[in-house]
């Protein structure tokens, strides 16, 4: 793991080679910097931490566009929205880069983080951090363009037995997308994997025949990729009892004080409705894109 962040002092800026050894220093620095937080608040400095008491730790694990990581700096649509929220509320974060599934293990498991973004919403998960809902994305049914008699709907999906799943692990869309995996599970039909990358390949090799994804993140990732993504090369299609995915941050109950939470979900709210979100995604993605997979909450 290393960490992209701005403004951080030099020494949490260099722990990037050893794994463990960055784990620790990392944490370290982290603890160190909270201190820091309520020193520089008690002198007065309004400027930076005039709303949020300390540095907000915010895993960036990259996904597509969507969190993009170049020379060790987060970027991409969420990451420059949550960097223009900060600048209006006060608050400061912090990006250690992770693979997705230690992303949701720190927020949920270890209490190593404060914030989760972007995350989709099911019960499971507000159970133990609380949701901000800031867009709507519309998980589709991805295959390549060619593919025969495409599923449109749930029932019929589970019915083609012979059909099998590329998806990401740890990756949700909500409580009819986690109650579709469980039975394609059930049915030995599911092979997971840790990036979007692999998705587009085991699909090009035949080695899927489908994955379920807002159609954002299949562009943004395959688009990163050297292979790069040709027009009509897959077929995106919305499946009948697969709602839009609810999609957001989720705040840590444990890491954050009342006070920072109720900071960070109003200025996060308040900046989901002023279009702020969207230009930041036509930043990075096609008009036509944008407008077959967002909507506003």
């Amino acid at each position: 793991m290393y960490v992209a962040t701005e403004r951080v002092p030099p020494k949490a800026g260099r722990v990037y080679s050893e794994p463990m050894a960055t784990a620790s220093l990392f944490w370290r620095g982290f603890g160190a910097l909270q201190v820091a937080a309520c020193a520089v608040a008690g002198l007065g400095s309004a400027a930076v931490w005039a709303e949020c008491s300390r540095v907000i730790v915010v895993p960036a694990a990259p996904t597509g566009f969507n969190v993009k990581v170049v020379d060790d700096v987060a970027t991409g649509v969420y990451p420059d929205w949550l960097r223009e929220v900060g600048r209006k509320a006060g608050c400061q974060f912090q990006f250690p880069v992770v693979p997705r599934a230690r992303a949701d293990s720190m927020l949920f498991v270890s209490n190593q983080s404060d914030m989760l973004l972007p995350a989709s919403q099911n019960a499971e998960r507000d159970q133990k951090a609380q949701f901000v809902h800031v867009v709507n994305l519309t998980p589709s049914l991805i295959t390549l363009h060619n593919a025969p008699n495409v599923p449109r709907d749930v029932r019929t999906l589970l019915s083609r037995t012979s059909m099998r799943a590329a998806l990401v692990r740890s990756y949700s869309w909500g409580n009819e997308y986690d109650t579709l995996v469980r039975d394609l599970i059930a049915e030995n039909r599911v092979d997971f994997v840790n990036d979007l990358e692999t998705i587009g390949r085991l699909l090009r090799l035949g080695r899927a025949d489908f994955t379920i994804l807002p159609p954002t993140l299949l562009y943004s990732a395959l688009q990163l990729a050297s292979a790069g993504i040709q027009n009509g090369e897959f077929r995106y299609t919305m499946l009948a009892g697969l709602p839009r995915s609810k999609v957001g941050a989720y705040l840590s109950r444990q890491t954050l004080n009342p006070a920072d939470l109720d900071v960070l979900s109003a200025h996060m709210v308040r900046a989901s409705k002023d279009g702020s979100l969207r230009a930041s995604f036509e930043k990075y993605y096609p008009q036509d894109v944008v407008a077959a997979d967002i909507s506003a909450n």
